[in-house]
């Protein structure tokens, strides 16, 4: 087991830029450029399965609240179009079909509290694709206006793709300097006390406004 003075040490010194506060890491520090962590295939899979696109944090992923056009309903509001953040990527499967595709989602975001210390909220999902055809396809979640007004931009992002538990690819694009390549799952990140776990907020696009735009770029979300 490795003790919290290593782990603040180790932290610290790979470029994190986190500040100690009664012994504890209390922030990360953002970088002026974006580092990507660059996609990864796994083994002989390479062929099996391609990310040809993967999104960069930043205010590019914010995207108004769609408007549809009703004869039924309210009169619309004068209320300020919502924002919400939209993660797409674009992957080539090379098999004639894939029973299923899983998609696991990790984005972290930043803030300041009330009391000016940085806090960065972690939201994680799974996705899971049936009958994917060969060719290229279109995978997207999304977070929603309040989580986004409440808990800052996102400063990283990153997926894992497998077939029955088995790795196809995986990909991390991060802001902050010194963060590990394999953030989503690295303890060391996961247990530090500024980096804040938040459930239920990331989703599927299936379960948005915008699950009807573009409908046959995406696959059947089980």
């Amino acid at each position: 087991m490795i003790k919290k003075t290593t782990r603040v040490g180790w932290l610290c010194n790979r470029g994190l830029g986190l500040m100690l506060a009664a012994g504890l890491c209390s922030g990360l520090a953002l970088a002026q450029t974006v580092r990507p962590a660059g996609a990864v295939a796994v083994g002989r899979e390479r062929e099996t399965l391609r990310i040809r696109r993967f999104p960069k944090p930043g205010r590019a992923l914010i995207v108004r609240s769609p408007e549809y056009n009703t004869s039924v309903g309210r009169s619309s509001s004068n209320r300020k179009p919502r924002e919400w953040l939209l993660f797409e990527m674009i992957y080539e499967t090379s098999p004639e079909w894939m029973d299923t595709l899983d998609f696991a989602y990790s984005v972290m975001t930043e803030r300041r509290t009330t009391d000016g210390k940085k806090e960065f909220g972690l939201f994680q999902v799974t996705v899971r694709y049936l009958d994917v055809a060969r060719g290229e396809h279109t995978s997207c979640v999304v977070l929603p206006p309040n989580a986004v007004a409440r808990y800052g931009e996102p400063v990283a992002i990153a997926v894992e793709i497998t077939q029955d538990g088995k790795p196809l690819a995986s990909q991390g694009e991060t802001a902050i300097t010194g963060l590990p390549e394999d953030w989503w799952k690295n303890a060391r990140v996961l247990d530090n006390p500024s980096v804040i776990r938040r459930e239920g907020y990331l989703t599927d696009r299936s379960k948005t406004p915008f699950a009807l735009i573009n409908l046959d770029d995406y696959e059947v979300v089980k």
